[in-house]
């Protein structure tokens, strides 16, 4: 089987960084049978925020997506408050057509400088690191969202509040003088 010079090499380091992960997740430890809901729990929240990431790669895919704060996917959102911590306004997470991997690239930057460093893509060692941290902020928001369900904040002239079944009678004083 003939390979690419490097190709080897790069396949052994993803390997590495995925075992690396989950040997420092957690989450990823065997669960004992007093934790089957906190592992059921870490599994859908894994599972939902690597369906949000994968959106995001498939839209830079197309052309390069800048984070959101107001997005429903949480990846967009990770993707912002990463812009945020890492100071770079301009950080966007594109598709290298010389390569086709997904890369962070900084929009911001001045052409010239882009054009001497061979384009506006971060380095590769701050490129891992951000999409570690991508991954990592996408499964935190996921599960802060996942709190659970609230009650909805309804207003007090809904129709559908005088027909609520939990409200006591004392609180709906027109319903307790219809029924008397």
């Amino acid at each position: 089987m003939a390979a690419k010079p490097g190709q080897i090499g790069q396949l052994v380091r993803t390997l590495g960084a995925h075992l690396k992960d989950v040997f420092l997740d957690p989450q990823a430890s065997l669960s004992s049978p007093e934790t089957s809901g906190a592992a059921h729990r870490a599994a859908v929240v894994a599972k939902v925020s690597r369906n949000a990431v994968a959106e995001l790669v498939n839209q830079a895919r197309n052309h390069p997506q800048r984070g959101d704060y107001g997005s429903a996917n949480p990846a967009y959102v990770a993707l912002a408050e990463l812009t945020k911590s890492t100071g770079k306004p301009g950080l966007a997470l594109g598709l290298k057509n010389e390569t086709g991997e997904i890369s962070f690239l900084d929009l911001d930057l001045d052409p010239d400088k882009a054009k001497e460093m061979g384009g506006a893509y971060v380095e590769r060692p701050l490129n891992r690191n951000l999409w570690r941290q991508l991954k990592h902020l996408a499964a935190l928001k996921v599960d802060r969202n996942m709190l659970g369900p609230s009650r909805p904040i309804r207003s007090p002239e809904d129709p559908d509040l005088q027909d609520d079944p939990e409200q006591p009678e004392e609180a709906l004083p027109e319903r307790a003088a219809d029924e008397k």
